[in-house]
């Protein structure tokens, strides 16, 4: 049976608990070690205390209209004074890019040392937290200014609750905790890279097309409950087809991209997308993969299944959010997928299991609970 909402709260959870599971740790990492890092740091509240977003979405990269940041002086402070500290305390730290956005800040670390004796990376971050909360304690921010959202940019209007006033209780400007991803390979540092740098890209984007995007953290299919952003209305489209291809085939051994048939068959999917059929597919085979990346390099419709779990502040990324942003893709994550998958072959038929169940309906029951707190 599938996790549902119910279920989960029957053990005492919450889907909100259950997707803000950021702040763990990896209990096989050495964190005392040398290492590369992205370090996300959220706001607590989540107020755009560090700037606000100008630009147009249509801009080309390098104009000046280009979408990106204007700080406040809090988050030129932060930018300026704080982060230069990491490496003056700990020179075994470099840091090699810093993205900040109106309510988060994206760090790239690079451990390239092992830290003093004692010292793990979580107590250089806790410093650097401390550090920014202090600016914060004396900035004019703190005394009673927020940056509002107004269309593609944003402005000052007064005074924030007392319940995000620093000065009285010396709270911390972040939230508890952060949430560290472990660079391994080079691929994956020019994916972060690139994802730090279209931040602003990404936000102004949602936010002047939100009609094209949506998130829902509960959405119940069948007898599968996922979570999914991007397009949703393709889900009501009648015409939707899988894509399902084994990684070898069966009459000749041979990988599956390899042969003719998968090539006539791969023209014929995208044919039919090409007339509106919505193409459905977790992309995991390389033939199905080849197919997928195709049909969103062309903007046709697609509903991509994937394993990764979509929380409330989830984003994928520059490509299929594009993609997203065009309305041609529709991003789906299936609740307690490792509970019937508990292998990656098992994984590969849930996910085409899945594929093939929503092909067959038009019938999705779209439970809101983005905004639900614990």
């Amino acid at each position: 049976m599938p996790t549902s909402k119910e279920e989960l709260l029957r053990r005492g959870l919450t889907p909100h608990e259950i997707q803000h599971n950021q702040h763990r740790r990896a209990e096989w990492q050495d964190y005392g070690g040398t290492g590369l890092y992205m370090i996300t740091l959220c706001i607590d509240g989540r107020h755009p205390l560090f700037g606000h977003l100008e630009g147009n979405i249509s801009a080309k990269r390098g104009q000046a209209d280009f979408p990106h940041i204007v700080l406040s002086p809090l988050g030129r402070t932060i930018l300026e004074e704080e982060l230069p500290k990491i490496h003056r305390f700990y020179p075994q730290i470099e840091m090699w890019q810093a993205a900040m956005m109106p309510d988060h800040l994206h760090l790239l670390l690079y451990v390239a040392e092992p830290l003093p004796q004692g010292k793990r990376l979580g107590d250089v971050i806790r410093s650097f937290k401390g550090g920014c909360s202090r600016a914060w304690w004396g900035s004019g921010t703190a005394a009673g200014t927020v940056l509002k959202s107004t269309g593609t940019a944003a402005a000052p209007v007064p005074a924030l609750s007392s319940a995000v006033k620093p000065a009285a209780r010396r709270a911390s400007l972040f939230e508890a905790g952060y949430h560290d991803r472990i660079i391994k390979r080079p691929g994956m540092l020019d994916t972060i890279k690139r994802y730090m740098n279209d931040n602003p890209l990404r936000a102004l984007m949602r936010r002047q097309l939100p009609r094209l995007m949506e998130r829902r953290l509960h959405l119940h299919i069948g007898a599968q409950d996922y979570a999914a952003f991007g397009a949703l209305f393709l889900l009501k489209r009648a015409e939707k087809e899988q894509v399902f291809f084994h990684r070898r085939d069966a009459a000749t051994g041979l990988p599956t991209e390899q042969t003719d048939a998968y090539k006539q068959e791969r023209e014929r999917l995208l044919a039919e997308a090409r007339e509106g059929v919505v193409l459905v597919s977790p992309a995991i085979s390389r033939g199905e993969k080849k197919v997928i990346d195709a049909a969103i390099e062309e903007g046709l419709p697609v509903i991509h299944l994937q394993k990764e779990p979509i929380a409330q502040y989830w984003k994928p990324e520059l490509r299929r959010f594009e993609a997203c942003a065009r309305g041609s893709l529709l991003i789906m994550a299936p609740w307690g997928l490792d509970e019937h998958s508990p292998s990656d072959f098992a994984s590969f038929h849930r996910l085409n299991d899945l594929a093939a169940e929503i092909c067959k309906t038009t019938d999705a029951v779209l439970l809101n609970i983005s905004d639900y707190k614990a």
